[in-house]
This record gives structure tokens, sequence and C-alpha cells, in this order.
């Protein structure tokens, strides 16, 4: 049985920035310390601003571990670049763009993380967010940033069970390829971005 796109899929074409490339060569890279994980999802985050504030989208970079078999999302430069320096992590590019604040229109990513799968997880739902953390071995991580409901590119979400990872991509023949020969379960939408 296979996947279908879902009937408003746009196809996306991924671009990998040289960013990462040009500032390994300037040595303009920093060593920042990854982010401490939270006690635990509090509450869900504050309401959406009004659609008059909207300010410029960040890019949601995307980084894979093959050691930890983990694809990690962070809207956080010297996140990645902390990643990419000192945790083994490929830079793949930029999975597209999202809101760094809420605004009309768009919901919070929320980031957990699974110590013992070596899986980060990101996902819209609040109540699945707090499962996962009560329930699955989760930490909560924060808000990754914002993403919309409907209107951009699709981020479609997989996750394999083999390899405890989940994967989300904006390009719909990437996501088929993951689920027919990589052993990715096809989970849905998790939001919407802006393309790379």
């Amino acid at each position: 049985m296979g996947i279908r796109p879902p009937e408003t899929e746009e196809p996306v074409r991924r671009s990998a920035p040289r960013l990462l490339a040009a500032a390994l060569a300037a040595g303009a890279l920093l060593t920042a310390a990854p982010l401490p994980a939270t006690a635990g999802p509090a509450a869900p985050p504050p309401a959406a601003a009004p659609a008059d504030r909207v300010t410029a989208t960040v890019a949601l970079h995307r980084l894979y571990s093959g050691a930890g078999t983990d694809h990690f999302y962070t809207a956080n430069w010297d996140e990645a670049v902390n990643a990419f320096n000192n945790l083994g992590y490929r830079y793949e590019g930029v999975a597209g763009k999202i809101m760094p604040t809420a605004h009309a229109g768009t919901v919070a990513l929320h980031r957990l993380y699974s110590p013992g799968q070596s899986d980060h997880f990101y996902t819209t739902n609040w109540d699945e967010a707090v499962n996962a953390f009560n329930n699955l071995g989760y930490r909560y991580e924060g808000v990754t940033g914002y993403v919309w409901t409907s209107g951009r590119s699709p981020l479609y979400r997989l996750y394999s069970g083999a390899a405890g990872d989940h994967f989300y991509t904006t390009n719909w023949d990437e996501a088929v390829n993951a689920f027919n020969n990589l052993g990715y379960t096809y989970e849905g939408v998790a939001g919407h971005v802006d393309p790379a």
C-alpha cells in the first residue's frame, strides 16, 4: 500500500545553502552549548499576535546524525552550528521557512527529544507532545517556531520505528522514497511552511 500526496500538495525544490561552508571557511562558527531541556511541558504557548504585526520568516535548518540516526530541525543558527561542530550532525539545508513568533493562522511547532531513541520529535498537537513527555520517554525542549495551518508548502512527517527517527520534509518525492525504500511510515502533514 502506497501513500498519496494531499490534494493541495505543491512541489517544492529543496536547495542546500552554502552558508555553512562559507561560515566554516571564514572561521565564523560559534560553539554554543546545546539548549538545556526544560522540566516538561507546562502549558501551551500564548495566543497568536494580530495579523498586522507579522514579522519576517526564519529558516528551519535540517541536520542529520547517522551515528544517532536522528533528524534534527532548528530555527536557531547557533544551535545548528553547534550540532554540526560538536555533536556529529551533517547539515542538510533549509527544510522551509517558519515564523519566529505566533501570528494569526500559525500554530506552535513543539520540539521533544528522546535520549533512549536519540530522536527529535516535532508536533503541533499539544496533547501529542504531553503524551510523548508523560508516556514515551521524551523531554520537552520548547517551541521551535510557528508553522501555518494551511496555505503554504506541506511539511510531511514520517517515522521509522526500526531507526527510532522522525523525519520531516517538504519534498513529496523524498517522503515517498523514505516510505518505499527506507522503512518510514507516513504520519501526515505536520504543518505548512514557506519554501526554502
